[in-house]
């Protein structure tokens, strides 16, 4: 992958990339798990230039988590594109930290992003409080706008199709958790490649409720009634893990 030019002024980081071929799915596009990879990687980041990142807390034992995430997209960027990802904090409370992207290519605005994050005990795995972490109230952009809806409440997912999975090694991150990028995979891969050929995702929105560990076995279920409009959720016994919901616009070619 080709890097380019990484800014930050009056808040707003900035991160240049080229997508190149081996990055894009099999429409020649940036794919959605992709652009989450990216997304986490610029909040992290700038989180680190702003010094409430990693290096700060995890000796506090305490760690950035991700809640909900939304995301639209009017198009993708494409195989050979420029894509500059830019990112601020809207707004932050005392127990949670509200991000906001833009996502350009070549030059044009391409989507928007809206997500949550909490400040965690890694050991309890609770919420802790922000309040005292000043660099984020000093940093919030309110002005700076984001034009679209925030994450909504996603349904328990009642009936549909359904599939299971074992989460192996290579889905684990550092925390020995499954990493995120892996649910947003597990969940695509309940259609097929001909959807996509087909359809585009234009709006994606997950929320996390318990994280999933190394070999645990989950069910994946699909609500495709509405082929425009679905939900999903993976859940393992009576524990639902996540819950998303896909929104699909007929791609154009």
């Amino acid at each position: 992958m080709l890097e380019r030019r990484i800014t930050e002024e009056g808040g707003v980081y900035s991160h240049e990339f080229f997508l190149a071929a081996g990055e894009c799915n099999a429409e020649s596009m940036m794919p959605l798990p992709l652009l989450v990879n990216r997304l986490i990687r610029v909040a992290t980041e700038h989180a680190n230039l702003m010094n409430v990142g990693y290096a700060r807390f995890a000796p506090e034992g305490r760690g950035w988590v991700l809640t909900k995430l939304a995301i639209e997209m009017q198009r993708y960027p494409r195989v050979n594109d420029n894509y500059t990802i830019k990112s601020w904090i809207e707004a932050a409370g005392k127990l949670l930290s509200f991000r906001n992207f833009a996502i350009y290519c070549n030059g044009e605005v391409v989507g928007y992003v809206r997500s949550e994050w909490a400040m965690i005990d890694m050991n309890t795995r609770k919420m802790t409080d922000l309040s005292s972490v000043k660099e984020l109230a000093e940093s919030v952009r309110p002005d700076v706008p984001c034009p679209m809806a925030p994450p909504s409440r996603i349904l328990p997912v009642k009936q549909g199709r359904t599939g299971t999975y074992t989460f192996g090694y290579c889905d684990v991150d550092f925390n020995r958790h499954v990493n995120t990028i892996r649910y947003i995979e597990r969940f695509m891969d309940q259609w097929p490649m001909e959807h996509y050929d087909h359809y585009l995702v234009s709006r994606f929105e997950i929320v996390f409720m318990r994280e999933c560990r190394y070999g645990a076995t989950v069910n994946i279920v699909v609500d495709d009634t509405d082929v425009y409009d679905c939900r999903a959720e993976i859940y393992g016994g009576t524990v639902a893990h996540c819950r998303a919901r896909f929104k699909f616009s007929e791609l154009k070619k």
